[in-house]
């Protein structure tokens, strides 16, 4: 051999291994950012259907902390108070029925009872808390009726007195039922009207009799660290079909092993990779919701989008971290404040504050309106000497200024004015907020004609 071709041969062949070796070196790193940067993303994903999961795990799959088997009501007997809330920031105006609904094999049959003009709705929603539903008095009047909820890979015949059908594109779907109570005497009658409620699959329906579902075939949520989770999120992408908006995006979590698209490049995620990834998403998710929406006086009005996320899934991740569960804006509207006039955070420990309504200018709602505080740390009521959690159009005792105005004290102490003593609303000594909700919105809350009035802190 010619001794400048073996040199040159020798130092090309150097030079490849050198160049091998680097690419060995470097590969793991680039690893960790791709496992990094696909675990935020499988995080935001993820986050509602991690928590429906695991809601899942706790309300059917468990023994020990099972309310219902599949397709039964769990009813909520009590209105709501510090010591009784079913998930963060609940309503204190109605009682709430919760159910998990099974529709891997068969429809589920909702059945609505006469509600005499009660308001109430039923609101249906898919396992990435999507809204697919709400059957209720202000869509389908208070008579009776028969709704069914069918699952994304059922086809066939549904009984002939079937007054409506709701497609889930998830096996599983939730329905949380909300009826109105007008105070702590109602609740008797309400509790009785709960029972009429019903639901059952559908041979089960067919044979006269209601429950239905298989808990024994639902693998457990079992997940304790971060990979757990991303493991049971796979899981669960595996139940449904991947809706085609959410292909690409799910198709990206295939590095990790995360969903059922085969990727070009799998990566091995470390779980130290994993859980800073998870953390920082969770992070983001706990830092955006009350950037979104506007802020009109120190009200923030939520997007549109709220219960019908499509491809927003940063918001529909910040909505369960906020407030979970929930519904659209035409269903119920929920502004929420965080300031006072001045764009002060709201804080009973330095403040006291009037919510005045003019006559002309209370909340427009068709069903119903009330104001209710929540502790801003832990988004719970608040534990005061008088048991009022909320206030509003149904609210016993309040009193109207001459002109008809309604001024609302939210205060940490007992006002000393007879007027604002009535219309109490009590703040605890520390940052708290309020949502406004509006059931029934009409047109000009909804289209920003309408807003809530300010916060004016007393100097």
């Amino acid at each position: 051999v010619n001794p400048g071709v073996a040199s040159a041969l020798a130092m090309s062949a150097l030079t490849t291994f050198a160049s091998s070796t680097l690419a060995q070196q470097a590969a793991p790193a680039s690893d960790v950012a791709l496992a990094h940067a696909t675990a935020f993303q499988a995080t935001v994903f993820g986050y509602p259907l991690d928590g429906m999961y695991k809601r899942l795990q706790a309300e059917v799959l468990d023994a020990a902390t099972r309310k219902a088997d599949f397709d039964s009501y769990f009813h909520y007997v009590d209105l709501s108070t510090p010591e009784i809330s079913p998930f963060p920031a609940p309503n204190n105006d109605t009682l709430y029925s919760t159910a998990w609904l099974d529709l891997r094999n068969e429809p589920v049959i909702l059945s609505m009872p006469d509600t005499a003009g009660r308001y109430y709705t039923a609101h249906v929603m898919d396992m990435a808390t999507e809204t697919i539903a709400n059957i209720g008095q202000r869509l389908n009047g208070a008579e009776p009726g028969l709704f069914a909820v069918v699952g994304p890979n059922w086809q066939g015949a549904l009984p002939a007195n079937i007054k409506g059908v709701v497609r889930s594109d998830t096996v599983f779907a939730y329905v949380l039922l909300r009826l109105l109570v007008d105070g702590p005497a109602d609740v008797a009658s309400v509790n009785a009207l709960q029972k009429r409620f019903a639901i059952a699959s559908l041979s089960r329906h067919l044979a006269g009799q209601t429950g239905g579902g298989d808990m024994a075939s639902v693998p457990p949520y079992l997940a304790r660290t971060a990979a757990g989770r991303f493991a049971a999120l796979d899981r669960l992408l595996r139940m449904s079909p991947v809706l085609p908006r959410d292909e690409g995006m799910v198709a990206s979590f295939a590095p990790i092993g995360v969903g059922p698209a085969t990727p070009s490049l799998r990566v091995a995620a470390a779980p130290e990779t994993l859980a800073k990834a998870e953390g920082e998403a969770l992070a983001v998710i706990a830092s955006v919701g009350a950037r979104t929406g506007k802020f009109v006086r120190g009200w923030r009005i939520a997007p549109q989008a709220i219960g019908r996320y499509g491809v927003d899934y940063l918001q529909r991740a910040s909505v369960w971290d906020g407030g979970p569960l929930a519904n659209v804006p035409e269903e119920s509207f929920y502004p929420v404040a965080l300031l006072d006039s001045r764009n002060r955070p709201l804080d009973g420990a330095t403040g006291r504050y009037t919510l005045r309504f003019a006559p002309e200018r209370f909340p427009p709602a068709n069903a119903f309106w009330s104001i209710t505080l929540y502790k801003l740390g832990d988004k719970t009521l608040v534990a005061n000497p008088v048991d009022r959690y909320s206030i509003g159009n149904r609210t016993q005792g309040i009193v109207l200024g001459p002109d008809g105005a309604l001024t609302v004290a939210v205060q940490a102490e007992k006002p000393a004015d007879p007027m604002l003593a009535a219309n109490w609303l009590p703040a605890p000594r520390e940052p708290f907020y309020l949502v406004l909700r509006l059931y029934g919105p009409k047109p000009e809350a909804l289209s920003g004609a309408w807003t809530p009035p300010p916060l004016i802190r007393a100097e």
